[in-house]
């Protein structure tokens, strides 16, 4: 029985064997039937280059952190509509609600500015608790003149070359500088009230 059973094994051993793909020479006869060159030593160097250079990209590839934010709106009936309401909560104490203002910028470039009618503000006591909502509506409208009296006596502010820049620079500790330019009608509004200041 036992060795009934040992030609049984060698039968199934010998069966698999013949679905090999992957026949090797006879250790004797790989002399004779292979035969090294240099342009198989070259190809196969290239080839072990190639794959250890695929390995690591591939490695690099997969420890890398990429991030990808996507927005997708619907689409509206009208243009009035078609918006995106963001909620945010921000607070800074030490800055006056009237002062607080919200601009938006798309990604086409379409600027829109004072956006503080649709934000709510709180006020906030030294403390950080919210005291009371911040009314817009009651904000006091300064008054600005249009035209200024002109400065009255010899002129204060120092005119700046290229000769007495450094001089004057190295003069004061603390210096304000106001870049103009004489043609332009704006500066020309702005200079008595820079004289006056």
């Amino acid at each position: 029985t036992g060795s009934a059973q040992l030609v049984a094994m060698a039968s199934v051993i010998a069966g698999l064997k013949s679905v090999d793909f992957y026949r090797k020479l006879k250790k004797d006869l790989q002399q004779e039937l292979t035969e090294a060159s240099v342009a198989g030593a070259a190809l196969s160097a290239i080839a072990a280059l190639f794959m250890i250079g695929l390995v690591i990209a591939e490695f690099s590839a997969y420890m890398a952190v990429t991030t990808e934010s996507k927005v997708h709106l619907d689409h509206f009936d009208s243009s009035a509509d078609d918006t995106l309401q963001v909620n945010f909560n921000f607070s800074f104490p030490h800055l006056k609600c009237e002062y607080a203002s919200v601009d938006a910028t798309n990604f086409m470039g379409t600027h829109d500015a004072g956006l503080s009618a649709r934000v709510s503000k709180v006020r906030l006591d030294k403390h950080g608790r919210g005291v009371g909502r911040h009314d817009d509506s009651q904000q006091k409208n300064l008054q600005h003149t249009m035209d200024e009296t002109p400065h009255e006596g010899p002129p204060i502010a120092t005119v700046l070359t290229t000769d007495n820049f450094e001089a004057t620079h190295h003069k004061y500790e603390v210096m304000l500088v106001n870049f103009f330019a004489p043609w332009c009608h704006w500066c020309q509004r702005l200079e008595p009230v820079w004289e006056k200041a």
